[in-house]
């Protein structure tokens, strides 16, 4: 596959450099705005981590920074832009479709940009570290990580470092864009923000390279604020106060180690709904089996979008250790819960369904249920294509502005799993927080993939 990829690539730079290609890109549809944007495309330090704040324009700096490293050095110019997952990578590729127009060519198979001076520019993502050894070999003029706090640890990223070279002259350099509260703050923290104050170069001797942080924030994207005068205001609501502070002032020293859900904002009079529109459930099934299963989850919700405040609910959550193999057999009881609790709220529509992860023993378990006649369906790939931390920043919003509450059953609910007796559901969600690792999560799952059913873009019902 990796030599099938290495022919692919090097096929698409032959048959752009036998091609007549210009000496250069005028017909630029992008300009950098002044302030940080401007100062990253005037500068020549080879390693760059750009941003510090939500709206900063992070995503269209690298895009037109590139943009310029292609039009200095024509078909010399190699670039590679990367996100953690390629449903990520999407809105990158959407923006880019704005900005390369009338320049560059869109090869949509293989998500590359072949400019008409000969540049190229590849859009690729890195879910896993271990993926960046499909690169080694490449050489690449230009390569910047888009949203690098996704990443936890940055050893993929120092893997392809190794891939910046050009026997051709051409300045090699690393782009990184980021915003505190990530996954990855520590590390993006102590590498590029605390050695050096912002917008001072330094020299990192132990990486025998020269790096830079220039921040960016809200405020210095004018045509954001200009045509989204609103979009502040949205950002202090979708998240706890420390996030907040992150996204909105670029403090890289809030503290990622706090609760990510206040467990204030899903109270409410916790009187279940009388009424409702549906009732449906979300399942996070177990991964493994054997004695060390993971649990599996479930957590019951009810939707009604006339005057609530709080359209959604959640209405009742159970928690087990059980076996793949038997997963089959607990879905006549999730049903039956199904059906009373719509009959309970006088639900309108009933219950909609389970939905289920895709994944593992979840898509075996879709394919037994749908044998057997229940309704159920797969949680859409792009919500379960992302990382933990990022599913829970994408819902935040909802849970912060207050659109869910739960009701009293599911609060007072205690139950004994894995020796421990207590509110799982509430333990779990409102316990979580970034980065954390082999941390019990089934129950956070249910309620992430629960909220963006409901509320979120991605509509399953």
């Amino acid at each position: 596959m990796l030599a099938l990829r290495k022919s692919v690539d090097r096929l698409y730079e032959l048959a752009i450099m036998r091609c007549g290609v210009d000496a250069s890109i005028t017909e630029l549809k992008w300009k950098p705005q002044p302030g940080p944007q401007q100062t990253l495309i005037e500068s020549n330090v080879p390693d760059i981590l750009f941003g510090g704040a939500r709206g900063g324009g992070k995503t269209d700096a690298v895009l037109g920074d590139f943009l310029m490293h292609a039009e200095r050095y024509g078909k010399y110019a190699r670039g590679l832009i990367l996100r953690r997952t390629m449903p990520q990578l999407d809105e990158v590729i959407r923006r880019s479709h704005e900005m390369y127009a009338g320049v560059a060519e869109y090869r949509y198979g293989y998500k590359t940009w072949l400019f008409r001076n000969g540049a190229i520019l590849r859009m690729r993502w890195l879910d896993r570290d271990a993926d960046a050894d499909n690169y080694q070999g490449h050489s690449n003029t230009y390569i910047a990580i888009d949203e690098a706090g996704t990443w936890p640890i940055p050893d993929g990223i120092d893997k392809l470092r190794a891939t910046l070279r050009s026997a051709d002259g051409i300045p090699c350099l690393l782009r990184l864009t980021a915003n505190p509260g990530g996954a990855g703050q520590i590390w993006l923290r102590e590498r590029y923000v605390t050695p050096s104050p912002a917008g001072m170069p330094f020299y990192d001797s132990a990486a025998s390279v020269e790096r830079l942080f220039i921040p960016s924030g809200v405020n210095d994207n004018k045509i954001l604020l200009r045509n989204d005068p609103g979009y502040i205001d949205r950002i202090r609501s979708s998240g706890p106060p420390w996030l907040v502070r992150a996204w909105l002032d670029g403090d890289w020293n809030s503290s990622s180690g706090e609760a990510f859900f206040d467990e204030r904002y899903l109270l409410g009079d916790q009187v279940p709904f009388e009424r409702c529109a549906y009732v449906y459930a979300v399942m996070d099934t177990a991964i493994k089996s054997g004695a060390k299963h993971d649990g599996t989850a479930v957590v019951y919700f009810a939707y009604e979008p006339y005057g609530k405040d709080s359209p959604l609910q959640v209405v009742d959550w159970d928690i087990r250790t059980i076996d793949g193999a038997s997963l089959i057999d607990w879905m006549p009881t999730i049903f039956q819960n199904l059906e009373r609790l719509a009959k309970e709220m006088k639900a309108r529509h009933g219950s909609v369904g389970v939905w289920i992860e895709d994944k593992a023993s979840g898509s075996i378990l879709l394919q037994q249920a749908r044998k057997r006649g229940f309704d159920v369906s797969a949680i859409d790939a792009k919500i379960t294509a992302m990382g933990k931390d990022e599913r829970a920043l994408n819902v935040s919003g909802y849970h912060y502005q207050g659109l869910v509450k739960i009701a009293r059953p599911a609060y007072d609910k205690v139950i004994t799993y894995k020796g421990q007796t207590r509110n799982h559901f509430l333990s779990q969600v409102c316990g979580f927080k970034l980065g954390m690792e082999n941390a019990a999560d089934d129950l956070l799952d249910c309620y992430t993939y629960g909220l963006a059913a409901s509320l979120g873009d991605s509509k399953w019902n």
